[in-house]
């Protein structure tokens, strides 16, 4: 089983947390980013280019995790997640008239250099939990670097201290 949180939401784009209720050492983010023009080549390389031009419109769904998924999940696992996020995908207001694509963003060599670990235990957890922390932040910030290259903006200037989710 898992667990759904939606983490951001603009008029643009989201950002989702997926967790695995029995494997807490699996982190995984996610980000769908409507990039408001049609999709490419440089996009999607699998797609041809009649593909390409059915839809008006591309949305990107980039999938950071912290393990290679498709390597360490079972088969049926990686397929369930693929199906879950898809599924929430498929329920988007624009949706179908967009050319989706997924790309897996693999985060297993996470720069540590910034890790301080903290003495107090009680705190901030042990070493283990820490580390965890440090690496499930990192792949957020991740994330949210994908959409502000996707849209070309800073997050900062896309939300400008309205409830995006309330806009039309």
């Amino acid at each position: 089983m898992a667990n759904l949180t939606r983490i951001l939401r603009l008029r643009d784009a989201e950002i989702w947390a997926y967790e695995f209720l029995d494997n807490q050492d699996i982190i995984i983010y996610f980000s769908i980013t409507d990039v408001n023009r049609k999709a490419t080549i440089h996009d999607n390389p699998l797609a041809t280019q009649e593909e390409l031009d059915e839809r008006d419109n591309y949305l990107s769904i980039d999938v950071h995790s912290n393990l290679d998924l498709k390597k360490m999940l079972e088969e049926d696992t990686f397929d369930d997640v693929i199906t879950e996020i898809s599924f929430l995908v498929e329920h988007m207001h624009d949706f179908h008239n967009a050319h989706v694509f997924m790309k897996m963003h693999v985060h297993d060599n996470i720069d540590l250099t910034d890790f301080q670990l903290e003495e107090d235990e009680d705190l901030h957890g042990d070493e283990k939990e820490q580390l965890y922390t440090f690496q499930r932040l990192w792949i957020q910030q991740t994330c949210f670097q994908m959409i502000e290259h996707h849209l070309n903006r800073k997050i900062k200037e896309i939300s400008n201290s309205r409830f995006c989710q309330d806009l039309k």
